[in-house]
C-alpha cells in the first residue's frame, strides 16, 4: 500500500492545524511550567494496590484513572504540567509505550479513550498541562521481518531495509537502521510521512494535548521533524540522547526544543561525580553562544532511560543541590519518585511503581514543594534571564531576576563561604533563604553566603517572600 498524499488530505491537515493553533500553548507559555514526568503504568493504579510491583519488566497496573485519582498529589507538590507515556496500543510487555503495534488504538492497559480524555480534562481544570510522549521513528516488534500485525504500517516498503545500529557516530546508520531491533520507519516514503503527519495532528486535536515529547529524535532526518512539529500545532520537545551540545543544538530548529541532555550529563558529572563546578560555567557559556533560545530546552537530572541519581550517589545534599539547580531553571522536569527518594538502577529498575509511597512530607518532597511554591509566587522573576553570579571548583551561584541560587558539590558536612559582589540587589536589601528562613543584608554592595552541611540556598528579597513558601 502506497499513497502519495492528495489535495484533500493536505487540506484536512491545514484545517486541523488551524484549529489546534487557536488553542495551543505557545513555547513562551511553556516557560512557566514545571513538569512532573510519569510512566503511566507505574505512577498510580485506580485499584490502589497495597504492595509495590514486583515484576518491572511487564505491566504493573498503572492507568489513567489512577493518575486522575492522584492529581491532588501532583498539584500539592507544585507541578503545573505532566508528561505521560505514549498512549498507543503496544506489543506484549510494552508497559512503557515505546513498542507501538497500532497507532490508532489506545493502550487498553492504561484505560479507554474516554479515560484518557477525562484525564486531560481534569488536568486542565487544575491548570495542569499535559505533554504526551510519541514515537515516529519505529514500530514495536523487535527483530520482526514481516509486518502484517502492525497497523497502519503493514508493508515492508514502509520500513528501511533490515540493519542494526552498531556505529552511533555514523549518522546514516543512526537514521536508517534499527534501534534495539525495532523496525525503522521510512519517513521518506510519502505514505509513511503523510500518515504520521495526519496522525500527530489529529491526536493532539482529539485529546487537547498541550505539548508533545518526541522520542528518538536523532534517529530521524531533521527535515521530517520540521513537518511533524508543524503538524502537531503545539510546543514540541525532542529527545536527542547525546552529550555533545553542538550536535544536540542542531535539532533545535527542526524540533523547536530539545531535552537538555548536554546539561544533564554536566550536572551528573558535577554533583554525582564531584567534577569542578566550572563545568557548569563552561556549559552555560557554550549554551548562550549556541542555542537560539536557551529557555525552551527543558532541564532535568533524572529520567526513565538512566539509573536514578541516588543509585550512584547516596548523598541527599548533593541531590538537593542538583534538584535546586534544575528547579530554578525554566521548564524543569522532575521524574516521578524523586520526591520519595527512589534510587533504582538501570532500566527497568529505575521504573518502580510509586504505590504505595505517596507520603506528602519528607526531606526531598518538602524541598521540591518549597522550591516550586517560590517558583509559582515569583514566576515573573523566573522568566528573566539566567545570569551566572559566581563559579569556582566547589561553589556555583546564579540568578533569575531577584531569585539567587547558590550550591556546592561537596555534599553533607561541607561548609562553603563566599562573598558575592555581582548580584541584582540594591544596597540595604534584606535577603532570606527559602529553606532555612535565615536572612542577611546587602552592605557596601556585597553580601556573604554561607552554605552549611552542603545545603543549597535560594535567596529572595524578604519583602517578596509570601507566606507558605518556607519549609
Amino acid at each position: 500500500r502506497r499513497v502519495h498524499g492528495g489535495t484533500f488530505e493536505m487540506r484536512l491537515v491545514v484545517l486541523c492545524l488551524l484549529v489546534c493553533l487557536a488553542f495551543a500553548r505557545s513555547p513562551s507559555e511553556w516557560q512557566t511550567r514545571a513538569i512532573y514526568q510519569i510512566l503511566t503504568d507505574r505512577f498510580a493504579s485506580h485499584s490502589s494496590p497495597s504492595q509495590s510491583c514486583s515484576n518491572l519488566s511487564n505491566y504493573c497496573g498503572g492507568d489513567y484513572q489512577g493518575v486522575i485519582d492522584k492529581l491532588d498529589y501532583i498539584e500539592d507538590l507544585g507541578f503545573n504540567a505532566i508528561w505521560i507515556s505514549p498512549i498507543v496500543l503496544n506489543f506484549d510487555n510494552g508497559y512503557h509505550g515505546y513498542w507501538a503495534q497500532n497507532i490508532y488504538q489506545v493502550n487498553p492497559n492504561f484505560g479507554t479513550e474516554t479515560d484518557l480524555a477525562q484525564l486531560v480534562t481534569e488536568c486542565h481544570k487544575r491548570d495542569i498541562w499535559v505533554l504526551v510522549d510519541v514515537v515516529a521513528n519505529h514500530m514495536g516488534c523487535s527483530g520482526c521481518r514481516t509486518f502484517e500485525s502492525i497497523y497502519p504500517f503493514n508493508s515492508s516498503e514502509h520500513y528501511h531495509s533490515y540493519c542494526d545500529i552498531v556505529d552511533w557516530s555514523n549518522q546514516q546508520q543512526v537514521e536508517n537502521c534499527r534501534l534495539a531491533g525495532l523496525p525503522d520507519l521510512a519517513q521518506e516514503n510519502p505514505y509513511v510521512e503523510q500518515t504520521l503527519l495526519n496522525w500527530i495532528n489529529q491526536l493532539v486535536a482529539k485529546y487537547n494535548f498541550d505539548g508533545v515529547r518526541i522520542d528518538t529524535g536523532k534517529n530521524v532526518p531533521k527535515s521530517f521533524w520540521s513537518s511533524f512539529t508543524n503538524a502537531s500545532g503545539v510546543y514540541c520537545v525532542g529527545e536527542v540522547f547525546d552529550g555533545d551540545l553542538n550536535y544536540v543544538q542542531g535539532y533545535e530548529a527542526s524540533m523547536g526544543a530539545v531535552l537538555n541532555y548536554p546539561l544533564f550529563f554536566t550536572l551528573r558529572d558535577v554533583f554525582m561525580s564531584g567534577n569542578s563546578m566550572k563545568e557548569i560555567e563552561s556549559n552555560f557559556f557554550q549554551r548562550i553562544s549556541t542555542w537560539k533560545n536557551v529557555n525552551l530546552q527543558p532541564v532535568f537530572v533524572d529520567n526513565h532511560d538512566n539509573s536514578r541519581f541516588l543509585y550512584s550517589q547516596k548523598d541527599w545534599q548533593k541531590y538537593k543541590s542538583a534538584l535546586t539547580f534544575v528547579l530554578c531553571n525554566t521548564i524543569p522536569i522532575i521524574y516521578y519518585g524523586t520526591e520519595q527518594a527512589y534510587a533504582g538502577g538501570n532500566d527497568p529498575n529505575n521504573r518502580e511503581s510509586l504505590w504505595p509511597n505517596y507520603a506528602e512530607q519528607g526531606y526531598l518532597y518538602s524541598h521540591i514543594k518549597t522550591t516550586l511554591a517560590l517558583r509559582k509566587s515569583m514566576i515573573a522573576e523566573f522568566a528573566k534571564p539566567y545570569i551566572q553570579r559566581y563559579a569556582d571548583d566547589t561553589f556555583y551561584a546564579f540568578s533569575r531576576g531577584l531569585v539567587f541560587a547558590a550550591m556546592t558539590n561537596q555534599g553533607s558536612g561541607a561548609t562553603q563561604v563566599r562573598t558575592i559582589t555581582y548580584h541584582p540587589y540594591s544596597d540595604g536589601s534584606v535577603l532570606c533563604d527559602i529553606y532555612s528562613g535565615s536572612c542577611l543584608q546587602v552592605t557596601s554592595n556585597q553580601f556573604q553566603v554561607t552554605i552549611q552541611n552542603g545545603q543549597p540556598i535560594v535567596l529572595v528579597p524578604k519583602r517578596q517572600l509570601l507566606r507558605g513558601v518556607m519549609e
